[in-house]
């Protein structure tokens, strides 16, 4: 199969997409890497800032290589915000170097705007890259924004794809692999494009409702609250925003199969919506809107209503 490179660019961020990059377990890193995966084989991380052994100008050397349509074809990787680099030459500086050529520091925005006609996908891990973040948070005094907002909204990669959004703060590791092995095998004609929800993320990740998926959801059915941290009933009356997110991680963990926020004790804060951190997912132990809490108990008595109706009715086996 046709090896594929993938360049991993951070931005404004902090590192903790790649930290929980590496703890993913399903695949691993290393499977991937060494092909343990026979699908998956012939993808090489040709760029990481974190993970490299090269430095300095050697380092960019791939960069350089991708540019010149060397390293075709290739995937691109954003982690962390990007920033309004406008704002900062009218001082004479920079927000966001990733490396310097020539004596002269380059830009997580330049290296961006070289590559994005040539990359096969561009993806934005971590929320800080797919929608600003907390680097975007209220004043954002350095203009950040996600990758979609910078590259437009009629943006294609030359798979014909839109920016793919794996938001999280941070994204498990397992999604971010799990989204970056769905379109190796994309750029392989082995699957279909992933259906994307109307910000970009992949349904397969991130359909669910974290409220919907919660292990503490039965005790919202039976009514029962926890009103101080540390009792193991539904989190709403403490800010949980799980309603009103999507997010999996309740059931399937966050890595190898354990933590989440709920499933830990932790109110969900909203991290994997493009609104965070700022309202309606701030303050964090706010409240979630009541509209949410409202659809919930209507269309909860409603089924309780039907379901009580229905045992008037004998199954046939």
């Amino acid at each position: 199969m046709q090896p594929i490179n993938v360049i991993w660019l951070q931005g404004q961020g902090c590192t903790g997409d790649t930290v929980a990059l590496l703890s993913a377990s399903n695949p691993s890193l290393a499977d991937v890497i060494t092909g343990v995966l026979p699908e998956l084989s012939g993808v090489n991380i040709a760029f990481h800032p974190t993970i490299m052994a090269p430095w300095g100008e050697s380092a960019m050397a791939p960069i350089e290589a991708a540019k010149a349509g060397k390293l075709d074809p290739f995937v691109v990787v954003l982690e962390g915000a990007i920033p309004d680099e406008k704002l900062a030459q009218k001082t004479g500086g920079y927000f966001c170097g990733i490396g310097d050529m020539h004596g002269k520091i380059v830009t997580v925005t330049e290296v961006v705007n070289a590559l994005k006609s040539k990359a096969a996908a561009m993806v934005a891990i971590g929320t800080c890259a797919a929608y600003g973040g907390v680097a975007a948070g209220k004043p954002n005094p350095t203009g950040a924004m996600g990758l979609g907002q910078f590259l437009g909204a009629s943006y294609k990669s030359t798979l014909g794809l839109p920016v793919i959004n794996v938001p999280g703060c941070p994204t498990p590791g397992d999604n971010t692999l799990k989204a970056l092995a769905y379109l190796v095998l994309v750029a392989r004609g082995a699957a279909s494009v992933p259906e994307l929800d109307e910000v970009n993320r992949p349904k397969f990740l991130y359909g669910e409702l974290a409220h919907h998926v919660c292990p503490r959801a039965g005790f919202l059915a039976e009514g029962k609250f926890s009103h101080h941290y540390g009792e193991p009933y539904c989190m709403g009356l403490l800010g949980c925003k799980g309603p009103i997110v999507h997010c999996g991680v309740p059931r399937y963990g966050f890595a190898n199969g354990l933590g989440g926020c709920p499933s830990t004790g932790s109110p969900c804060i909203g991290c994997t919506e493009p609104a965070f951190p700022d309202p309606p997912m701030s303050p964090f132990l706010q409240k979630s809107p009541i509209k949410s809490w409202v659809v919930e108990g209507i269309l909860d008595n409603i089924g309780k209503v039907k379901a009580t109706l229905h045992r008037f009715h004998k199954r046939s086996l």
